[in-house]
């Protein structure tokens, strides 16, 4: 007989009954290996990463497979995909392990007096526009947070942003923000323009077109992302073929003084140009 008030290791509650038995033996390195297996769709490098053989990984899987009762993931000869239970395991596997992983600077802000760190994912531009007078106006009137911030491009912060790894996420309102699924905030208007040097040679055409526009190199953001995706369609719908790239950046730092060395453009947010030192280098082509 055990007593009720200190209940023995075998004794277990309404809520722990109610889970399956192989989801309770699951250890937090279970949890890692699953997450690479969801992230990286391979078991090459998920065996790699975790330090087990091949075999011995899917043998580990098969029997958390079996013993669910539903197929995690689907096995193809050059990758594996999540099935809809695979997805909704991943989802809070990666949301424990989010959360496991925020105790310690939790832990550590508040022997620092502070509150627990806010991981805010934003675009690259938008943080000179926000991020200072934020900064100062908790500064004036707390609570008093410490902030990690993530400047990257839209297609790397989604993915982060639905695995829990952060807690805020700044973009622009299009469409694939808004079709992602998280509630939304309109926090300021901007637009996004097309720059080059106040030497550059458009600078003296009255009213400079994409035509015109083509003739010169460019700077672009990655493949992929929501920006890379609006350059490619407007030359597309134009009938004009894709200008030279003479690279990949969304730095606007990089992207303004290349722009200085040589007749290339860009697209840059409005508002992140005008709050940059670099604005009286740059000319708005609109």
């Amino acid at each position: 007989m055990s007593d009720s008030k200190n209940p023995s290791p075998d004794d277990t509650g309404p809520l722990a009954r109610r889970i399956p038995a192989v989801l309770r033996k699951l250890r937090i390195r279970d949890l890692e290996t699953l997450r690479w297996l969801g992230r990286t769709r391979s078991f090459a490098r998920t065996a790699e990463a975790a330090a087990i053989t091949q075999p011995a990984l899917s043998k580990w899987l098969r029997e958390i497979e079996q013993a669910l009762g539903v197929a995690l993931f689907e096995r193809t000869t050059r990758r594996v995909t999540p099935t809809p239970y695979g997805d909704a395991l991943l989802e809070r596997a990666e949301r424990m392990l989010t959360d496991l992983a925020s105790v310690a600077p939790a832990m550590q802000a508040l022997r620092d007096g502070l509150a627990k760190p806010v991981n805010v994912g934003i675009l690259p531009g938008m943080a000179s526009v926000l991020m200072p007078q934020t900064l100062a106006r908790l500064e004036r009137t707390g609570p008093a947070l410490r902030i990690n911030l993530l400047e990257e491009t839209l297609d790397r912060l989604l993915p982060r942003a639905h695995w829990h790894e952060i807690d805020l996420l700044i973009c622009r309102l299009d469409e694939t923000a808004m079709n992602a699924g998280f509630g939304v905030v309109a926090l300021y208007d901007d637009d996004v323009r097309v720059f080059g040097a106040r030497h550059h040679p458009l600078v003296a055409h009255a009213s400079p077109g994409w035509a015109d526009a083509a003739r010169y190199p460019w700077i672009v953001p990655p493949p992929g992302t929501p920006m890379r995706r609006a350059i490619d369609t407007e030359f597309a719908h134009r009938g004009l073929p894709l200008p030279r790239i003479v690279m990949e950046s969304v730095t606007l730092m990089t992207n303004a003084s290349t722009a200085q060395a040589m007749p290339c453009l860009f697209l840059a947010s409005r508002l992140g140009v005008a709050r940059s030192p670099l604005v009286a280098s740059l000319h708005d082509f609109g």
